[in-house]
């Protein structure tokens, strides 16, 4: 596994945490099909269905996580959104799309982005 691998796959397992702490019940994690893949699958409070993108990077130095998620990736967690939620048959179901930046150097930040597109 390659270091941005691990460091990636260290941030989903701290979103999901952050998540569950948050009274959040995670449904999925790396939910993939052929039009992409989603990190996390989840519902809250609300029984809202919540597609979260998580961005974990070890520095702020070319912009924050959440910069990272463009135009084409939104459109990759949209098109798998639809097909969970066909495949589901969840479709009168409240849906959002979050994004969870999480910063891990000495400390770990996370910040959790509700409603990011």
């Amino acid at each position: 596994m390659y270091y941005k691998q691990i460091i990636g796959k260290e941030g989903e397992e701290k979103a999901s945490k952050y998540l569950k702490r948050k009274g959040y019940k995670i449904i999925e994690e790396n939910f993939k099909c052929r039009e992409g893949e989603v990190d996390i699958i989840a519902k809250d409070k609300n029984t809202d269905l919540v597609f979260v993108e998580v961005k974990t990077r070890t520095t702020s130095k070319y912009g924050t996580p959440a910069e990272a998620v463009n135009q084409i990736k939104k459109e990759h967690i949209q098109k798998v959104a639809r097909y969970y939620i066909l495949k589901n048959k969840l479709i009168n179901k409240a849906i959002r799309f979050d994004v969870i930046e999480i910063l891990i150097g000495k400390t770990c930040l996370i910040h959790h982005i509700k409603q990011a597109f």
